[in-house]
């Protein structure tokens, strides 16, 4: 059994896209790139957030770097811009233009983004994360697509329809009538937990097919109240700090209430298994 979830993490993931009365499957080779290369990876380019994969469509050779947060990737066309703005003494670069752009970034015209969250897909589109709390939306999110993207809903039925999960709480008619309509694009992935806001399964969650050493990644940290283990995923561990520090909890069930373990609101890190 481990072996098999093992595998299905490395190897990659398949995404079912429902047709015309079939169903195709697109593979996503996770395995051989970098998971920030996936083209489904928003990245913020030029001002604006955009699929990794339309840069490369686009001929682009980017530069890249995540100075401005945990999954926050800001990418350049020239190694002299992505000098100028992490600081970097990059070998074969014009120091001359080097110091030109660090000072019209220092200006504020070409400056990165700096965000408490990472972007995510809403609805096809990439937006910040911060503007869907904004408008008072309780994103419920998973990460299938490939770990650190990060796909958000506004509904646990639409959420339970996307990951094949049984939810607690989701109304089962409603969940087969989004999957019979393809109302939203299922994502195969072993999915080991779904961390949730409030106690009892309330408010905002994340299902977690990925092992993450900084919750930012993922716009959870520090905030999970319970968790719900599906049947069959075993255990996972969830630490207190990032990079898998300080205290620890196991579960092999789900927690209702993490206050229970004296674990609420504590967690920045966690990982499949032992």
């Amino acid at each position: 059994m481990i072996r098999i979830r093992q595998g299905l993490r490395v190897a990659g993931l398949g995404l079912v896209l429902l047709g015309a009365g079939a169903l195709a499957l697109l593979g996503i080779g996770a395995a051989t790139r970098p998971s920030w290369g996936d083209p489904a990876r928003p990245v913020w380019y030029k001002g604006r957030l955009v699929p990794f994969g339309e840069l490369i469509a686009r001929g682009v050779e980017p530069k890249c770097h995540d100075g401005a947060g945990p999954g926050v990737i800001t990418c350049y066309d020239t190694n002299e811009e992505l000098a100028a703005a992490t600081g970097l003494d990059l070998p074969n670069t014009d120091p001359g233009k080097v110091r030109a752009l660090r000072a019209a970034m220092s200006a504020g015209s070409t400056s990165a983004p700096s965000l408490p969250y990472v972007p995510v897909w809403y609805y096809g589109q990439l937006v910040p994360f911060e503007a869907l709390l904004a408008q008072g939306i309780e994103p419920h999110c998973h990460d299938g697509r490939g770990p650190g993207i990060v796909t958000c809903y506004r509904t646990n039925e639409e959420l339970a329809a996307a990951t094949g999960l049984e939810l607690p709480g989701v109304h089962p008619e409603a969940v087969e009538t989004l999957r019979r309509q393809g109302a939203v694009v299922p994502v195969a992935c072993a999915y080991y937990a779904v961390v949730w806001e409030h106690a009892y399964y309330g408010c905002r969650n994340f299902a977690l097919c990925y092992d993450y050493n900084d919750f930012r990644a993922i716009n959870f940290n520090g905030i999970a109240s319970s968790i719900w283990i599906p049947s069959g995923a075993g255990a996972s561990t969830y630490f207190e700090h990032i990079n898998y520090g300080g205290d620890r909890r196991t579960f092999t069930a789900s927690v209702p209430d993490l206050t229970t373990y004296g674990f609420n609101d504590r967690i920045s890190s966690a990982r499949w298994g032992y």
